[in-house]
């Protein structure tokens, strides 16, 4: 009985730790200023291209892809592509850290290296969490990389059950009811338009007729989004699947002329895009390797197939705030997710990630986390450029990138700096010395110090009731 006494102790213990671990959690609904230091201009919206398995080298200006017996492979003859990086970034070296559809679809969303599918599902894992707290509708349309966790992030998705390219069969899934009414009638139009396409087509054809209407329904949903509802704002996350196809079943040729026939569809893609204020990203899951110039067959996955030319891809950016050129920086695939929350210029943080947001904008913004209502100074070279007063959260916006700066943080007990070389948005967190009629913002940091104390309070205590049942 007293052994039963004392483990009811114990759990009683663990019953008040519970909930003070909730409490301690609830969010905070703090405020923050925004301070405009200089001019910003993200995109409104965004448009994430997946071509499934289609590796940088193949289409890079200037980059020869080799088969995995050292000689080389033909390229793309990618116009459109090339054109397009005179009007935004392209990156032509980022490192996938699994070459594999799912792993790597699972990367691309989260930021985290080491992602598997079943991440997706975690609460605030996935950049669609986060923009869908912004405010953001989710559409996909997805050939691959349609796995239910990705489906399930999705507001609407037009996807595709089975792999396999002779499988004409898709499905509109919506999963949330506020959907605009015409954007579900037109994707499920799209859903009855495929065998049109590939009517009286074959081989090679046949790839391209399904990447062309694949194109053609992402480019209708997009201007479609334009008219009716200029206001709000999307993603829209589309995987081509043709490529990948290809590259397995139809050799170098029929992998090169895939890639050529998905250039031929960006244009009217592209240009609807530019024309709504939309970014234009385009990357790949993974790349693809032969294992001769003339293989009928290639691939990514397995280890006799591992090559620069599987596990590199590219990233192009077409955006009103990116700088325009190549950067030929080596950088990997879990940076695209906090890249992408960057463009977008929204100040929030992947639970998972452990990418870095590539410098790719124009300009740079900062946010400024303090424990206490603060003052914030912004310096450079001893100049103040921006500053507030009486609040917790700041976010200074506009800031010119690459420049050192030093974060000056004043309350009527402490002043504390740091500097930041600021080359992409940063996040700069404080903890000040509180006074007594100082109040605490509970923030992720003073949050865990003051958890962990009462978690080792209560498991002290508890276990010492216990022990002291037990013996008696």
């Amino acid at each position: 009985m007293k052994m039963t006494s004392g483990l009811r102790v114990y759990r009683y213990g663990l019953s008040v730790l519970f909930f003070l671990l909730v409490s301690f959690f609830i969010p905070s609904t703090g405020a923050q200023t925004i301070i405009e230091v200089g001019e910003t201009n993200p995109p409104q919206n965004i448009v994430l291209l997946i071509v499934d398995g289609m590796g940088s080298a193949y289409v890079t200006p200037g980059s020869t892809p080799l088969a995995l017996n050292g000689d080389p492979v033909d390229t793309a003859d990618v116009p459109f592509f090339e054109n397009m990086i005179s009007d935004g970034i392209l990156l032509p070296q980022i490192i996938v850290p699994t070459p594999s559809t799912g792993p790597a679809h699972s990367v691309i969303i989260t930021g985290f290296s080491g992602a598997e599918q079943e991440m997706v599902e975690h609460d605030d894992a996935t950049i669609y969490d986060v923009l869908k707290n912004e405010g953001f509708l989710c559409i996909a349309i997805m050939h691959k990389g349609d796995f239910s966790g990705m489906r399930n992030e999705q507001d609407i998705i037009l996807y595709k059950p089975s792999d396999s390219i002779s499988n004409l069969s898709f499905l509109v899934q919506v999963n949330d009811a506020g959907v605009p009414k015409d954007i579900v009638r037109e994707l499920e139009l799209w859903e009855q338009e495929l065998p049109g396409y590939l009517e009286g087509t074959d081989g090679l054809d046949s790839y391209i007729a399904y990447s062309d209407w694949e194109l053609d329904a992402s480019r209708d949903i997009v201007a479609l989004m334009a008219r009716p509802h200029p206001d709000m704002k999307y993603i829209l996350t589309i995987n081509v699947g043709v490529v990948d196809c290809a590259g397995h079943f139809r050799g170098v040729d029929g992998y090169i002329g895939s890639i050529e026939g998905v250039d031929s569809k960006l244009e009217p893609l592209y240009s609807a895009a530019r024309d709504s204020n939309t970014a234009l990203v385009i990357t790949a899951d993974h790349g693809m390797a032969f294992k001769t110039p003339e293989s009928s067959r290639g691939g990514h996955a397995s280890e006799d197939y591992y090559s620069s030319e599987a596990v590199t891809v590219p990233l192009l950016i077409i955006s009103p705030n990116v700088v325009f050129g190549i950067d030929q920086g080596e950088y990997n695939q879990e940076d695209l997710a906090p890249t992408l929350l960057s463009i977008l210029d929204i100040p929030a943080q992947l639970s998972y990630s452990d990418g870095e947001a590539i410098p790719v904008k124009d300009y740079a913004d900062l946010w400024v986390s303090v424990n206490t209502k603060s003052d914030v100074e912004v310096i450079r070279d001893s100049e103040m450029v921006s500053g507030g007063s009486g609040d917790c959260m700041y976010i200074f916006t506009g800031l010119e990138p690459k420049t050192k700066y030093t974060i000056r943080v004043i309350n009527k007990e402490d002043t504390l700096e740091q500097s930041v070389h600021l080359n992409v948005d940063r996040l700069v967190r404080f903890d000040m010395v509180v006074s007594n009629d100082d109040t605490i913002v509970w923030n992720g940091r003073t949050l865990g110090r003051y958890v962990a104390s009462v978690l080792i309070f209560i498991v002290i205590i508890g276990g010492l009731l216990l022990i002291s049942r037990i013996r008696d």
